[in-house]
């Protein structure tokens, strides 16, 4: 059994129904305190300080339980309690001591029981859901948390303090709690538990829903694997806020599975900063060769452009040039011609001052022919000028074109750099979060989840494979007091009769081996040791389970498949029971 409190006692005579709609407007409801006719009790040195209820006796007549309270003690938690909205950051730091946390809820006795390591922690009355909307019975997990939801199925009706237990719409909420059920299947909660009940669990927690009540115990034989010490490689810098896992270390050189896995968190976070700056860099880098790239890519443009300008002037000058050339030729045979003629005194010789006007339009044909030259000669500079920019600017665009390729590669090389360092990361929060296991009878095999989300599975041998095994659960709740293994806590869900029977019979019928046997006192479902000790699981498996197996850590041992709730990621490895 859990070490519970040593919790006194003090013998007040009940005042029934009275005493049960106080409390019940209080929000907290133990057990039926009508039928059982008693005060819940409260234990104030807790460190949220909740209100917390004595485990429930079951007694076939009890008009009045018995509590022993020492009147000092009463004066000191009066004092804690008017002290408390001082400590809050302290008893934030003793609650994270006592994690992890895991809900029992009763639907016969319309309760919930939260337990840790060191047993009940705290007990409150619930409403669950109508025979046409039953809550569903089995072992969930506690997958989101809102503390503002409002319902998409009930035309946005609120729910707050909601923590989801499966992605078909049950969840622990605030809400009416009358004393039986009353829900469409969620599990109301009274609203002052619910808003307690919020700041003391996490993702990840294992919510269990029985149709009676059921105690976990301290399992006290070997458990069937053993966690895995890992030697240091570097400096650890632990996160206070999960000191749980961390408080103890076992060896200076060595590492528990959640110290390794948060020694590779930040490994891989620096690895994501620098990765980032590295690509940080490289995007600025490639940035300013596209901006060069660009920049002379508009350069080679615009001379080009000026290239074709020039060519098209320079094959201007040089039709100018070439007319230029024609005319200055024939004005200067006229010329000559004219000079000739009057110097020979020949018949109809031209007037001297008709030939002065044919030497001044020669004269100014070879100066046109002159400047047409010039000009001509200059567009071909211009042209030549142009053509040594062009083949330069390209020769440069080319090797910028290879600076940006390679700026290219590197931030390419860099984004992979970045994403495999933040996968590594997430791998290894997700190695942080609590190791979630199932094996399945029906399937002989074991299922493994961490975070939520889906690790491998694998083949496990099972002794004596006719005889059920029934449904257990077993929570890792603290570590042994070297710090190198762990303290695991059980429970086992109750059968149907008939349903188990008809069972046991039909998997009699099939099995080969056992076919003429009858049915004896073992084809009963084994308890939970008995349960554990008839699994075989591989070396390789023992081996990768071991990496991981830390505080918080559950297995599931049933005969059944995961249930339907059990999806794809952002899901956990659930039963349900009938």
């Amino acid at each position: 059994m859990f070490p519970f409190r040593d919790f006194r006692r003090l013998s007040i005579v009940s005042i029934g129904g009275l005493s049960a709609l106080f409390f019940n407007f209080l929000g907290f409801y133990p057990i039926n305190a009508v039928a059982q006719d008693f005060f819940p009790f409260l234990d104030d040195d807790l460190p949220s300080r909740t209100r917390t209820q004595e485990i429930k006796i079951r007694q076939p007549i009890r008009n009045h339980i018995e509590r022993v309270v020492d009147r000092k003690e009463e004066v000191t938690h009066s004092v804690k309690a008017q002290k408390s909205k001082e400590s809050d950051v302290k008893q934030a730091t003793v609650l994270k001591n006592n994690l992890p946390l895991f809900a029992v809820v009763s639907v016969a006795d319309q309760h919930i029981s939260i337990y840790n390591h060191n047993g009940l922690v705290v007990r409150s009355m619930v409403s669950t859901g109508i025979a046409d909307h039953p809550t569903p019975k089995g072992i969930f997990t506690i997958l989101g948390r809102e503390r503002f939801h409002q319902s998409n199925i009930y035309s946005g009706a609120p729910m707050p303090f909601m923590q989801r237990i499966t992605w078909s719409g049950i969840a622990m909420h605030t809400g009416v709690v009358p004393g039986h059920p009353a829900s469409h299947g969620c599990i109301r909660l009274p609203a002052e538990f619910a808003s307690r009940l919020w700041g003391m669990t996490r993702v990840g927690e294992r919510v269990v829903i029985s149709p009676r009540e059921v105690t976990p115990y301290e399992f006290n034989r070997p458990f069937i694997i053993t966690p895995k010490m890992q030697s240091i490689t570097e400096p650890v810098k632990s996160d206070a806020s999960n000191s749980v896992n961390s408080e103890k270390i076992p060896h200076e050189n060595t590492l528990n599975p959640y110290q390794y896995a948060e020694q590779m968190k930040v490994k891989a976070v620096n690895e994501v900063l620098a990765a980032n700056k590295e690509l940080k860099d490289a995007v600025v880098q490639q940035h300013l060769k596209v901006e060069d790239v660009t920049s002379l890519a508009a350069d080679l443009k615009k001379s080009q452009t000026e290239i074709a300008a020039i060519q098209s002037k320079l094959s201007m000058s040089i039709k100018i040039y070439d007319e230029a050339v024609d005319r200055a030729k024939i004005r200067s045979q006229e010329s000559e011609q004219a000079q000739i003629d009057l110097k020979e005194q020949r018949t109809g010789a031209l007037p001297q001052k008709k030939i002065d006007l044919i030497v001044k339009a020669s004269e100014k044909a070879l100066a046109f022919k002159e400047a047409a030259l010039t000009d001509k000669k200059m567009n071909e500079a211009a042209l030549a000028a142009a053509k040594t920019k062009l083949d330069n600017l390209t020769k440069l665009i080319s090797a910028k074109s290879l600076d940006l390729s390679e700026a290219d590669r590197r931030m390419t090389e860099m984004t992979n750099i970045a994403n495999a360092a933040k996968e590594r990361e997430k791998l290894a929060r997700q190695r942080m979060a609590p190791l979630s296991m199932m094996i399945s009878r029906k399937d002989q095999k074991i299922y493994v989840r961490q975070g939520l989300i889906p690790v491998f599975d694998g083949p496990v041998t099972i002794r004596d494979i006719g005889s059920p095994l029934g449904e257990h659960l077993y929570i890792a709740t603290t570590t042994t007091e070297d710090g190198k293994s762990l303290k695991w806590s059980a429970l086992s869900l109750p059968q149907s009769d008939k349903n188990e029977v008809d069972e046991i019979i039909r998997v009699k019928l099939e099995s080969r081996s056992q076919i003429n046997h009858q049915l004896s006192d073992n084809s009963f479902p084994s308890n939970a040791s008995e349960a554990l000790e008839r699994i075989e699981i591989s070396q390789d498996v023992r081996d990768r389970l071991a990496e991981r197996l830390w505080v918080g850590s559950s297995m599931i041992i049933s005969d059944q498949s995961p249930s339907s709730e059990t999806g794809n990621d952002g899901t956990d490895l659930t039963v349900k029971i009938h």
